[in-house]
């Protein structure tokens, strides 16, 4: 029996979470009900509104054969095409929607009210996801009742919200098996193998989610022993049955497969491996990270207002965060974000709407994320409030004994003061000046027809006028030829967090490419000089000083020498490994080689200084230690793990930090080179638009883009740090 103050918690914990979730249902309706009335029309709508229309027609008609005969746009299954059909065929019948090829731009105009009401189904259906994320985690349920793809691609007559609806029940009915007894385990499991396969019915995408159950099942019931093949049998065997239970109402409810199931299902199939590799998709010239470009921004086709907030790129981020705590709380969620995410990098069919088969365990993990972020500030407030609480008791803090101490404070700083001016005025004159002023140009709409305005005192005058609120902000005007700086307020700062369409491809592509960039560069710099360290480290290697001298020349030689070499070497015609081959070695034509090449020749230059560090710290490891491990049983590979790298961590801490500012901000390697866009740092998108002679000229947006990479700095920094302050903990306790 609960007692009456566990009751009364319980209550008040019971009532808060359906606050939280109803407010997470209002504000998903109420998003998407906006999209629904303001979007233009988008391509595919008028593909799926005829489909809709043909289903419609038929239950009118009394004609229910229409389900076994007709699927339009037979590549993807009919699911969410019947349930449009169902929406509207109570509506007076119109007009069909003419059949147009897929490669056609959008419709000007689409029949109404059928349009309108098709629109309606795909939102309350969005709204449901947000609502069901909101019942694990009112949190993640609001960042996915705001995320701007999602309100976008479940406000449109296309075929996300209803699979994305039954993708998240299906793990959501998952996990609820997991906790429940025999009995409601087994209902949690049929109903998660129902809603898995009506997801398939919706689109094939969403699969990715069955996969992810299968994944976490196998890892939590794997027996300690897999060796005799009835032992994998019973491993094996109930995820097997589940997916055959799954695939029963995947055929069920698709009734287009009825006639002929094996031919039909390996036509629907097979369209998209032929699709994947048309001209249509490969015209679009997007990188194989591409998916990563959508997440980093927001839906940046529309006007501003479009949308009440667009905070795509602030959820990433604290997904990025709450990562690991998702892995370790929910891991099928983590274990669907990864799957997806690598999916989506391997198909090279790169829509922007695939993203929507993430943005449920995205959610969730920014949830986790904004607690994790939060937790610091919280314990902040619970401190200051504790100290305020002792000073309001004479018997705790002596008010004496404080002024005695607030005035020792002071007379040490002005006993220092002398000493600390110099300091002081060298860093605001070099750092703290210039970094204000950079915040002034972001403000306003600096360029090179007004720089003379600008030097004269024009930023000044606009960013303190719009700040203290005696000039009215302008919008941002790219064709702007005025002679006087104007004040734009947050429009370029807010313009460059949402994302910019620049025609064929969104201004997210260089922050994605900068934290993409930093990740794999430091990443195989660290493990090629890690592993070098550790072989000539063991006892035995034959001239080890010799081939660190040798290992350290890259590292001597400056940068821009370096990336000129590299050119010469690479360059696509004239170049040493062209000349080699005998014939031109294209890698400026595909983003994802010229990444390669980018690696290839930045892994070169880096490596060195990795080496350097890690034979700094394996020579203050005591051999006892390794020796002890040895004792143990410990293999190589299993004593590198546990004992040599946790010791090294303290001292890499810092080389992670200062090499993945250097390579988030790396410049000379891509000036050099001059890669595609998609392969280009914000740093150096930040040099192009700002320079005059080969450039914009536009320098508050110049200046725009070093505030977001400022600000990006600051995270990876943050966390960087604190990720070193664990690794001492684990290395010294």
């Amino acid at each position: 029996m609960l007692s009456a103050m566990d009751r009364r918690i319980f209550v008040a914990s019971t009532l808060v979470k359906v606050f939280g979730v109803g407010t997470v249902a209002i504000i998903a309706l109420a998003t998407r009900l906006l999209a629904v009335n303001v979007l233009p029309i988008d391509f595919d709508e008028d593909d799926y509104l005829r489909a809709g229309q043909q289903y419609a027609a038929g239950l009118q008609a009394g004609d229910v054969g229409v389900f076994l005969r007709d699927n339009y746009r037979t590549e993807h299954p009919p699911l969410s095409k019947i349930v449009t059909g169902l929406g509207i065929a109570p509506l007076p019948a119109a007009s069909e929607v003419p059949d147009r090829p897929t490669t056609a731009p959008p419709a000007e105009s689409l029949p109404e009210p059928q349009f309108t009401v098709a629109r309606t189904i795909q939102a309350a259906f969005g709204a449901l996801t947000a609502t069901a994320l909101a019942l694990l985690s009112p949190l993640a349920g609001f960042w996915l009742a705001i995320h701007t793809w999602s309100i976008k691609y479940t406000s449109q007559v296309m075929l996300e919200s209803v699979p994305a609806f039954f993708a998240l029940v299906a793990v959501l009915a998952y996990v609820a098996a997991g906790r429940a007894g025999p009995r409601g385990r087994r209902v949690g499991l049929v109903a998660a193998a129902v809603s898995f396969g009506l997801a398939c019915d919706g689109k094939y995408l969403y699969g990715v989610a069955g996969v992810a159950i299968v994944a976490d099942w196998l890892w939590r019931s794997r027996p300690p022993g897999l060796r005799k093949a009835a032992a994998l049998a019973r491993w094996i065997a109930p995820p097997l049955g589940w997916l055959l239970l799954a695939f029963i109402v995947f055929f069920a409810a698709d009734p287009y497969l009825w006639p002929d199931p094996i031919g039909r299902l390996w036509a629907s199939i097979a369209y998209h491996g032929g699709y994947a590799t048309s001209e249509a998709v490969a015209s679009t010239g997007w990188p194989s990270w591409q998916p990563l470009v959508w997440l980093m921004g927001s839906v940046p086709f529309h006007a501003p207002g479009t949308f009440l907030v667009a905070v795509d790129l602030p959820i990433t981020i604290l997904a990025v965060l709450g990562l690991r705590q998702l892995w370790e709380r929910q891991r099928v969620f983590a274990l669907w974000l990864v799957i997806a995410i690598g999916f989506l990098v391997v198909w090279p069919t790169k829509w922007p709407q695939y993203v929507l088969i993430l943005t449920a365990p995205l959610s969730l993990s920014a949830g986790y994320g904004a607690r994790l972020a939060l937790e610091p500030v919280s314990r902040k407030v619970r401190g200051l409030m504790r100290g305020v609480r002792q000073l309001a008791r004479p018997e705790a803090v002596p008010v004496r004994s404080a002024r005695r101490g607030l005035r020792g404070g002071l007379r040490d700083v002005g006993i220092a003061l002398p000493w600390l001016w110099p300091g002081l005025a060298a860093f605001a004159v070099l750092a703290l000046i210039p970094l204000l002023f950079e915040l002034a140009m972001s403000v306003t709409d600096l360029r090179l027809n007004s720089l003379r305005d600008g030097i004269n005192g024009g930023v000044v005058r606009e960013a303190v006028g719009g700040l203290t609120g005696q000039i009215q902000a302008v919008p941002f005007d790219l064709r702007s030829n005025a002679k006087t700086v104007q004040y734009v307020g947050g429009d370029l700062l807010g313009a460059f967090q949402n994302g910019i369409w620049l025609g064929g491809q969104t201004s997210a592509v260089f922050a994605a490419f900068s934290l993409l960039w930093m990740v794999l560069s430091v990443g195989l710099q660290a493990a090629l000089g890690i592993t070098v360290a550790t072989v000539l480290e063991r006892p035995g290697v034959r001239f080890a000083g010799i081939w660190r001298i040798l290992f350290i020349l890259p590292w001597a030689v400056p940068e821009v020498v370096g990336a000129i070499a590299w050119r010469d070497i690479l360059e696509p015609n004239q170049g040493l490994l062209a000349q080699l081959l005998g014939h031109p070695v294209a890698w400026p034509n595909s983003p994802d080689v010229a990444l390669l090449v980018l690696l290839i020749a930045a892994t070169w230059m880096g490596w060195p200084l990795w080496m350097l560090v890690a034979t700094a710290g394996l020579r203050t490891i005591p051999r006892s230690v390794s020796e002890a491990a040895a004792l143990d049983g410990a293999g190589r590979l299993r004593l590198f793990r546990d004992v040599t790298l946790p010791l090294l961590l303290p001292l890499l801490g810092a080389a992670f930090v200062i090499r993945a500012i250097a390579a988030f901000n790396q410049f000379y390697l891509f000036y050099v080179f001059g890669p595609p866009d998609a392969t280009t740092t914000l740093s150096t998108f930040s040099f192009f638009v700002f320079s005059s002679t080969n450039g914009a000229g536009l320098y508050a947006v110049s200046a725009a883009i070093n505030v977001i990479t400022l600000l990006a700095l600051g995270i990876v920094v943050i966390w960087f740090l604190r990720w070193r302050s664990r690794a001492e903990r684990v290395a010294f306790t």
